[in-house]
């Protein structure tokens, strides 16, 4: 909570904190349509999103998602009946899986993402290049920070 009446809460002069906030519950919003869109789960969707940079182990699933590996499993079956994953063998390890997003994936979550990806380039587009920089380097910078923060609260 980041209500100025609270004394515990940061002092955000320049409305940092509460943009953070407003955009995490944008995308929140925007993720939890595409989920119902597809019939999907959120935690379903969530895997999916962090396939798109490529397969991993179902271990690494489960730790960047904070579920349990029998959760993880469970999940996987869900999307690769969908046709949405499928398991491969890991090439330099024959005892690990890989799990990868598949092309029914990308068709079916690309078309809703694009519109998204699209607006996005043409705010940054009206900023100039110097301020998408600049954008861009405080979102990762954040992105750090909470990374940051998380293995602190935990």
């Amino acid at each position: 909570m980041t209500n100025n009446d609270n004394p515990e809460a940061p002092n955000d002069n320049h409305g940092l904190v509460q943009a953070c906030r407003e955009l995490h519950a944008a995308i929140d919003s925007f993720d939890s349509m595409i989920a119902e869109k597809v019939q999907i789960s959120r935690n379903d969707l969530r895997c999916l999103n962090l396939l798109e940079n490529g397969p991993l182990l179902s271990k690494d699933i489960a730790d960047k998602l904070g579920l349990t590996t029998g959760s993880v499993t469970a999940l996987q079956d869900r999307l690769e009946k969908r046709e949405f994953i499928k398991r491969k063998a890991h090439p330099k390890d024959r005892r690990s899986i890989l799990i990868e997003l598949t092309p029914m994936a990308y068709q079916k979550l690309g078309s809703l993402y694009r519109k998204m990806g699209e607006a996005i380039v043409s705010l940054s587009e009206n900023y100039g290049e110097q301020k998408a920089r600049n954008a861009v380097k405080i979102l990762d910078d954040l992105s750090q920070q909470f990374k940051g923060v998380i293995h602190k609260v935990k």
